[in-house]
């Protein structure tokens, strides 16, 4: 069964992107996402515009450069492996994102009245949190708040 709220992978691939959701994809008007698969010592380059960026390895490793602030990122082997470290992009920058072994990144969006400076955020700093309760629990991420 199919909504206009399940993008399954590859359905909205444009270019570089896998996935591509934007608020005018999803009838919505603040938030976005785009999932970037890079092949071993691959680089993309970017640009934020009206939108704050937040790199989120799903698996793998990267270093984010952001108008010249370098942001290496551990990343992790898989979502599965507790939460990862991040790199926040401000509105309005060029950056690039490169792999030297490969890896699978989300790249969240968010529309942005101001810019705020480019900057890492450590896995310790996420907060985990368990939601719900029996078969409805799950732990939540909650990168960059």
């Amino acid at each position: 069964m199919f909504s206009k709220y399940y993008v399954p992978a590859g359905s909205s691939a444009d270019g570089d992107f896998t996935t591509v959701v934007t608020p005018e994809s999803a009838g919505w008007t603040e938030s976005s996402l785009w999932i970037l698969e890079l092949a071993p010592g691959a680089n993309v380059h970017l640009r934020s515009g009206e939108n704050e960026i937040i790199v989120v390895p799903l698996a793998g490793s990267a270093v984010v450069v952001a108008e010249g602030t370098e942001i290496p990122l551990t990343g992790r082997a898989s979502v599965f492996d507790g939460p990862s470290d991040f790199a926040y992009v401000g509105r309005d920058a060029d950056y690039s994102v490169s792999s030297t072994g490969g890896g699978r990144f989300a790249l969240c969006g968010a529309r942005a009245g101001a810019k705020l400076p480019h900057r890492y955020g450590p896995a310790s700093g996420v907060a985990v949190e368990l939601r719900g309760a029996g078969n409805c629990s799950r732990q939540v991420h909650n990168f960059a708040t």
